[in-house]
């Protein structure tokens, strides 16, 4: 699920004043240094109109100074508000002209004074959240970061570091951060390497003593905070996060990005009635949307959603997302429609990117779908696909919905009470001559499309399952991924080319978290494991016996992906017409344990020793059958299946008759059972008599599940 605590409004104040501090050119008279120094002083009074004057009259002096073209581009910006964003684009391309610099071609950047330039185009990008383009021209101004000024130097720092989250590198964030707080907050000369783990990042941390500085001093290191706070959040190291968490309140007080923090570390560890105590103390803003670009109450009910989901009350959390996404059209509109001419412009900059309805949207799909509404729920997903369409597990929840709208569960099937006057079909004649009709199928989830559409329109159908499957192995990885290019060497030996350690090898999921390998291979499991079934529904029996293969060669599978790899793989086997392989598969020696959490690797472990990933591993949904002797007696029952349809009937009931005799407390059979032994019985009839009075059909029952991995 997805949890909002970025604030970077509040930033860009500080950011866009460093641009008109840039010093001048050598040769500048005293009455320009006297403009100059007039215009720095409107502008940190936001007295834009009179700061424009004095840059005026500079551009009139020197018409080819860069750096006055750029201030005073700068401040037209400020002065609407940073709402003419296109405007501001075109006067940024002319500076760029003027200082010949091509700002497509961030290798280009050689001059120290020019890193200023690409740093706004950097942050334009940000807020139009082109995060790895932005990150690219970040990672080559950090390269400059020693002969850098300051107050910039501070503004390239924070910049990066927030971009670096927003790509979810929270490892390198990390190491950022120390190095950040040796270099400009912290009394020591000490640099850390990218190889550091975590507990020597963690003690390094404890060790440094803090500089006393002026109010800006104190702001950044507050920031600094936040970030190694978010930063411990992301990885899951929670001892480490509440620590921080705790220096960040007692430092600046009761924020809404601090409460926030704080109610997603109590979310974490699995205390989600302290979580919902936290999240409601969140203090209330004088300022609005218009002023901030976040909403307040879009926070407060979407993080509401993600804790009562994994409370285990999917209704209630529905609720509380389809409150956030009110809350947050409702922001959205309060700002001005934009023009077709210029698509950026009449909002403010910070307001361009802080539509979160595709967020909300994909919450509420999963939400609905553990409320057990699929169509309002892929109708949710299907609006979300359009953004995140690179998201291999949004596509196996979509297929998700389609197949629970095909099929909603499998536990009626196991309810003899209910279902067994669904054995008749009906009664014909009177008295001797009365004879009874047998159904001739039990199973309700034998449905094809018949209609003329093509399958790729986006339709619950297991049909269109089927594209959505391939779609997420397809974005699967095979193997893991080359290790990232680090960023570029800095001209100075003291700046770290911080480089991601080999756990940072994750798969794209926004708007989640990326997956790890550890998550990754449950997933890929999770995928052929609903292939499989639904290719067995389209009758492809060729591919269900490919993808139950592919499953059960998995290095590490959970017990209930196991049992569906030897259940799909028999289906398929006997619709081949070789019923001898597919025995082998109806062993119940095969299940062994019902697990729905997949195994943990020896890495887990240590993370768990570590304190890092405290958080409680729980279904949120019940699978069935739950538990192993019905699991067993599910084997059994289709291993006389097999038995009758290659006309060893005596073994078939055989067989049966063990499968009714495990009936009773903790043991379900389903009522395909029944189904069978009369079969059984009609063939054994008719082989002693030479005379059928009737038919009934062999009822295959191989359960699904919907493996939820996150």
């Amino acid at each position: 699920m997805v949890n909002q605590i970025s604030k970077m409004a509040e930033k860009e104040a500080e950011t866009e004043k460093a641009k008109s501090e840039a010093p001048a050119q050598p040769v500048i008279s005293d009455q320009e240094k006297d403009w100059a120094q007039a215009a720095l002083t409107e502008f940190n009074r936001n007295n834009y109109s009179s700061c424009l004057q004095h840059l005026v009259k500079l551009e009139a002096a020197r018409p080819q100074d860069t750096k006055v073209a750029h201030n005073k581009a700068i401040v037209e910006y400020y002065k609407s508000d940073l709402k003419k964003t296109d405007q501001f684009r075109k006067n940024m391309n002319f500076v760029c002209g003027q200082a010949h610099v091509n700002i497509e071609d961030v290798d280009s950047l050689e001059d120290v004074e020019h890193c200023v330039i690409y740093y706004n185009q950097a942050v334009l990008l940000y807020h139009l959240k082109q995060y790895s383009t932005a990150l690219k021209i970040m990672h080559k101004i950090f390269s400059f970061i020693e002969p850098m000024e300051e107050s910039l130097a501070h503004c390239v720092c924070l910049l990066l570091l927030e971009l670096q989250l927003c790509m979810h590198q929270p490892d390198k964030t990390l190491a950022l951060v120390t190095y950040v707080e040796n270099q400009f907050v912290v009394s020591t000369d000490s640099v850390i390497s990218s190889e550091k783990e975590i507990k020597s990042l963690e003690k390094e941390h404890k060790e440094m003593k803090p500089v006393t500085g002026d109010a800006a001093t104190d702001t950044f290191r507050l920031k600094l905070l936040q970030y190694r706070a978010r930063c411990y959040l992301m990885m899951h190291a929670l001892k480490a996060c509440k620590r921080e968490i705790k220096n960040l309140i007692t430092a600046g007080g009761p924020t809404l990005t601090s409460v926030l923090l704080k109610g997603n570390l109590e979310y974490q560890r699995g205390n989600y009635r302290k979580a919902m105590k936290v999240i409601n103390s969140i203090p209330q803003s004088s300022l609005s949307f218009k002023d901030l670009g976040e909403s307040a109450p879009v926070f407060y009910y979407s993080d509401m959603g993600c804790i009562h989901h994994y409370m285990g009350k999917p209704q209630l959390a529905c609720y509380y997302l389809q409150k956030a996404l009110q809350e947050n059209e409702m922001a959205t509109k309060s700002l001005p429609k934009a023009e077709q001419a210029e698509p950026y412009s009449g909002r403010p900059l910070y307001t361009l990117g802080s539509n979160k309805s595709y967020e909300l949207m994909y919450n509420l799909g999963v939400t609905l779908l553990h409320a057990r509404c699929p169509i309002k729920a892929f109708d949710c997903l299907t609006e979300a696909v359009q953004v995140y369409h690179m998201n291999p597990r949004l596509w196996l929840r979509l297929a998700e919905c389609c197949v629970m709208a095909h099929k909603a569960e499998n536990e009626s099937d196991f309810n003899i009470h209910m279902r067994r006057k669904d054995l008749v079909q009906g009664v014909v004649g009177t008295g001797t001559h009365r004879k009874i009709i047998l159904t001739p199928q039990l199973s309700k989830d034998t449905k094809y499309s018949c209609e003329g559409q093509s399958f790729a329109i986006p339709v619950a159908t297991v049909e269109f399952a089927c594209l959505c499957l391939r779609n997420a192995l397809l974005l699967l990885p095979d193997s893991q991924p080359e290790d990232p290019v680090s960023l570029p060497a800095p001209h100075s030996t003291d700046v770290p080319a911080i480089t991601p350690s080999p756990s940072s090898h994750y798969v794209y999921a926004a708007p989640s978290n990326p997956l790890g390998p550890h998550e990754v291979a449950s997933l890929r499991c999770s995928v052929l494991a609903l292939s499989a079934y639904v290719a067995l529904c389209l009758g492809d029996y060729m591919v269900a016996l490919d993808h139950a293969q592919m499953l059960l060669v998995q290095p590490t599978l959970s017990g209930v992906h196991r049992m569906l790899g030897h259940l799909y793989a028999a289906e398929a086997l006997v619709l081949l017409d070789k019923i001898s392989e597919a025995i082998e598969h109806l062993n119940p020696e095969h299940v062994k344990e019902l697990s729905l959490m997949f195994p943990s690797s020896e890495k887990d472990m240590d993370r768990d020793k570590m304190d890092i990933g405290t958080e409680q591993h729980k279904p949120l949904r019940a699978w069935f059958p739950n538990t192993l002797p019905t699991a067993r007696a599910v084997i059994q029952y289709n291993l006389a299946v097999a038995f009758a349809i290659r006309g060893e009937l005596d073994k078939a009931g055989e067989t049966l008759k063990q499968v009714w005799m495990s009936k009773g407390q903790g043991c379900d059979v389903p009522i395909h059972v029944i189904m069978l032994a009369l079969y059984i019985e009609l063939q054994l009839d008719f082989m002693k008599t030479g005379f059928m009075r009737c038919y009934g059909g062999i009822f295959h029952v191989f359960c699904y599940t919907w493996s939820y991995t996150g």
